[in-house]
């Protein structure tokens, strides 16, 4: 059974001096959309996804992704808490039962790692979560690297799914998928855990829904992609590198959203540390272009797609989450074309040349 982390805050709340800076924040930016409404007639710029001769694409409504790929600078303390920020990962905190002491976060050479540096003998863990929480019914993505093994004691790769509302209620209610790391009899062995969790921060209590042996489950490239979709009532699914772990809709989770995502490390009497590559929460299938001229076509992995009333929504699934590929927009005798990397749920507009 995973450990239960007993230091999870949820989404950090504003203190004083951060909703006076809001506040002002508010007002400026207030003034300059008047400003800007007096002295801008012509459109927005905005940085294009794709520009060319048939005009641009840009992107008008992204959904929650981070890919760790700028180096991370020295962690700083958020004043009046135990939580730590990652620059430049500003969206992100870190916190967990390791304290800072043992506890870190850092992000090299293209991956997050997340670890405890001295094993303990009861569990302890870390974690990196969101601050900006996601509805309910959106599909969480973690692309995890295959988790190293141990030569004695509890390892655990944990991704989890928790209410964003810790801090009101005090309880941690969430999903979770894990990969435990231990031996048995000199003997190494791993298992996926499903499950979830309920109740408050120290009376907790974890339910595990399903055990599928470590070796039903290869990594892909090296790598983990976990997806978590819940409504955080009575519906729950989990995939593993496309293949469906769980699926359930009578559950009796209780977790209210909208929801934090914990990208998550937890030992037992071994120092022990995870990578992730890249973090995504989307909302649902396809990508949808809009304002396209009347007769644009819009050619995207080889297929052409017309447009009908200046839309046009491409194939790509929520649960495959991202796709790369050659995307081209054909109007008036004009082509724009070039490489680009989409994300479902996510919609871009035209721009005209």
């Amino acid at each position: 059974m995973p450990a239960i982390e007993t230091s999870r805050s949820g989404r950090l709340r504003y203190r004083p001096l951060e909703r006076v800076y809001l506040a002002a924040a508010l007002v400026l930016a207030a003034l300059l959309v008047v400003w800007g409404a007096a002295v801008e007639r012509g459109p927005r710029a905005v940085q294009p996804l794709l520009a060319g001769p048939a005009g641009a694409l840009a992107v008008q409504s992204a959904p929650a992704v981070t890919v760790f790929d700028q180096p991370s600078q020295a962690p700083h303390q958020l004043q009046s808490s135990t939580s730590l920020l990652l620059p430049p990962y500003y969206q992100w905190q870190a916190n967990g039962s390791a304290g800072q002491k043992l506890g870190f976060v850092r992000v090299q050479n293209g991956y997050l790692t997340v670890g405890v540096r001295e094993g303990t003998p009861q569990f302890r863990g870390y974690f990196l979560t969101t601050r900006d929480p996601f509805p309910a019914n959106w599909y969480a993505h973690a692309w995890a690297v295959s988790p190293p093994a141990v030569s004695h004691g509890i390892g655990e790769l944990v991704f989890a799914v928790q209410t964003s509302t810790t801090d009101q209620t005090g309880l941690i209610n969430y999903v979770f998928v894990s990969l435990v790391t231990t031996r048995v009899h000199g003997k190494l062995r791993s298992t996926w855990e499903i499950g979830y969790a309920y109740g408050f921060e120290q009376n907790a209590h974890s339910v595990i829904l399903k055990k599928i042996p470590g070796s039903a489950l290869a990594p892909s490239h090296g790598e983990y992609h976990v997806v978590i979709w819940t409504d955080g009532k009575a519906r729950y699914r989990a995939w593993v590198n496309g293949e469906q772990v769980f699926s359930s809709d009578s559950l009796h989770m209780q977790i209210a959203p909208p929801f934090d995502a914990y990208l998550e490390v937890q030992e037992k009497n071994t120092p022990y540390a995870v990578q992730y590559r890249q973090f995504a929460a989307l909302a649902g299938d396809g990508v949808t272009l809009k304002g396209l001229p009347d007769g644009a076509t819009v050619i995207w992995q080889g297929r052409a797609y017309q447009a009908s009333r200046g839309v046009v929504v491409l194939p790509l699934s929520a649960l495959t989450g991202e796709a790369t590929g050659s995307l081209a927009v054909v109007t008036g005798g004009k082509v724009t074309r070039g490489t680009v990397r989409l994300w479902a749920g996510e919609t871009l507009q035209y721009v005209q040349g």
